[in-house]
């Protein structure tokens, strides 16, 4: 796996009305984009299949270190695809405490 891939496909099941949204690295104020005909999965590269955990908010974990973890929720790209910022431009973060799991995921990865 390449850590800078951020080609990260979500496909919806038929129940859920199909299609696939594509999440990408940050272009402007865009982080996806939905495709209603794209119900076929992808076959090449490097994949994992994990479930998925619907939601509005996304987080991200910074690590520094085996002691050090903190915690930032973000909206979701996987909402719209639609970066949400503040007045200067930069990405709404809002910084938040990991449970304990959480910072024994990050310590052990």
């Amino acid at each position: 796996f390449e850590g800078n891939d951020h080609n990260i496909y979500i496909y919806y099941s038929k129940a859920q009305g199909g299609g696939c949204r594509k999440l990408f690295r940050k272009v402007k104020n865009k982080s996806s984009e939905f495709f209603a005909g794209l119900n076929s999965i992808r076959k090449e590269g490097n994949y994992c299949y994990e479930e998925f955990i619907t939601g509005v908010k996304d987080l991200k974990v910074y690590t520094i270190g085996p002691n050090y973890a903190h915690g930032e929720v973000r909206k979701s790209p996987a909402v719209d695809g639609i970066v949400a910022r503040n007045p200067d431009g930069k990405e709404m973060r809002l910084l938040t405490l990991l449970t304990s799991e959480e910072r024994d995921i990050a310590r052990r990865i």
